[in-house]
């Protein structure tokens, strides 16, 4: 050895490190049989390895000069110090190797060679495809999920669990008392027609209300000839009807409709003899700014239009005939149904009334349960109304069948009616083919008026009036 003085350190290696490329001296045992081991401390030999062929077993060390760490600790040197691993030197770089038997490595398939296609084009697409499937359907049902966590319940625990008594089977109180209160105070009950003379109580249910004036006690007056003097009220000559009308009480000097202004004012007066103040600008579509926005009187135009183009003047009596072919006993129908007989019997265009307009219809008519309606409502709803006038002359027509208990024969009313096709759908209308089937049925007012009441906004009910 070299230097003999110096202090000599031999270890003895794990059989891996003679398996090691970067490992030095790794054939020690054939060259040195009796050796000790591996010399790693040898400075001297690793000076002469590397001043011989530049290269060496170890990192070079040379003398880095003090930073000042004694003096202030917090100072950090400006060149770190490189030191050498030992481990790696002697053992080689550390390998992640996973042992494995034999009977594993034998035979295995060579994952990277990448010679063997185990799917083709086909398979590829074929699972491209059922993968965006099984999104869509993913995507689809969670988007259902979300809208159900969203929607609005309407239905409560009374609802659900307590059923609605059929008003059918109903019993009513046999022995209930009669409260005479309001004859007490008012005197007896006058007759319900003497407020069904005047015109001003006619409400035009299928023009828009911006087209239509509303029923005040002073436009009741000035249609009355008896109460036409006793408004105070202006002249009806100006802008609106009831618009500050000052003509008559300007100055001769100021007055602006002629030279003469007695002449000219008494001109003014007479001509407003013909004027009528229940008149109604009428149309089902809003005026002004919002006349493209949706109204209900343009959807019951829409209806009427599409009744009176299918089934005719008696279209109203079908359309009722339809309802209670899907509703129940107690004359309840859903909406599914009922949107059905609008769509599939009736035919009316989803284009020209979408389902979203006719379901806030009906939701607004849903009364006891959110999704069933009255078909009776519906009807009423729906149908223009009946004139004050026709209605009057309707309860007199209903007088004259002689009612027992406000009862009457439907056989009665059937003979005084001419008409064959009007006394057939009469017929149809209470479930029956033949004329003799219904002649006992009970006619009530209530069915006389409903009745009246479907038949007058198509056909002119007079002759069934005055028969």
């Amino acid at each position: 050895r070299l230097e003999p003085h110096r202090p000599q350190v031999f270890a003895v290696l794990p059989l891996r490190a003679m398996f090691s490329d970067d490992a030095y001296n790794k054939n020690i045992h054939i060259d040195c049989p009796d050796g000790a081991g591996t010399l790693i401390g040898n400075w001297a030999e690793e000076r002469v390895l590397r001043e011989a062929t530049g290269e060496g077993r170890s990192v070079p060390q040379r003398h880095i000069p003090r930073s000042g760490l004694l003096e202030d600790f917090t100072k950090t040197p400006e060149v770190y110090k490189k030191g050498d691993d030992t481990f790696c030197r002697v053992y080689g770089p550390q390998e992640n190797h996973k042992a494995e038997p034999a009977s594993w490595t034998i035979g295995a398939p060579d994952k990277h060679a990448g010679k063997i296609v185990h799917e083709g084009p086909l398979e590829k697409t074929m699972k491209e495809g059922r993968l965006n499937h099984a999104e869509s359907e993913v995507q689809a049902e969670e988007e259902e999920i979300e809208r159900r966590k969203n929607e609005r319940c309407f239905d409560t625990t009374t609802g659900t669990v307590h059923c609605k008594p059929n008003e059918l089977e109903v019993e009513r109180a046999k022995h209930g008392r009669v409260s005479h209160i309001k004859q007490i105070r008012h005197g007896p009950t006058p007759d319900r027609t003497l407020a069904m003379h005047t015109e001003a109580l006619d409400v035009p249910t299928h023009a828009h209300y911006s087209n239509t004036e509303c029923v005040t006690h002073a436009r009741a007056c000035l249609a009355d000839p008896m109460m036409r003097g006793s408004v105070n009220a202006s002249a009806v000559a100006g802008v609106t009807p009831f618009g500050k009308h000052a003509e008559f009480t300007k100055d001769v000097l100021e007055f602006t409709r002629g030279l003469d202004k007695d002449a000219e004012l008494t001109q003014m007066f007479h001509g407003l003899k013909t004027t009528n103040p229940l008149r109604h600008v009428g149309g089902a579509q809003p005026r002004g700014p919002f006349h493209q926005v949706p109204s209900l009187a343009a959807l019951k135009s829409s209806i009427h239009a599409r009744i009176a183009e299918v089934w005719g003047d008696y279209g109203y009596v079908m359309l009722r005939q339809r309802l209670y072919d899907f509703g129940d006993a107690e004359g309840f129908i859903s909406k599914n149904d009922a949107m059905g007989v609008f769509r599939e019997q009736l035919g009316l265009d989803p284009q020209e009334v979408p389902d979203t307009m006719l379901d806030v219809y009906f939701t607004q008519l849903a009364a006891i349960k959110k999704t069933e309606l009255r078909i009776g409502a519906l009807m009423t709803s729906l149908r223009p109304a009946l004139q004050a006038k026709d209605k009057r002359r309707a309860i007199e027509a209903f007088k004259a069948l002689s009612p027992s208990g406000g009862e009457a024969r439907l056989g009665d009313w059937l003979s005084q009616v001419q008409d064959e096709g009007l006394r057939a759908t009469i017929v149809s209308a209470f479930g029956a083919q033949d004329e003799g089937q219904v002649a006992g049925a009970v006619l009530t007012e209530q069915v006389f008026m409903e009745l009246l009441s479907d038949l007058a906004p198509l056909t002119d009910i007079g002759p069934l009036l005055s028969a």
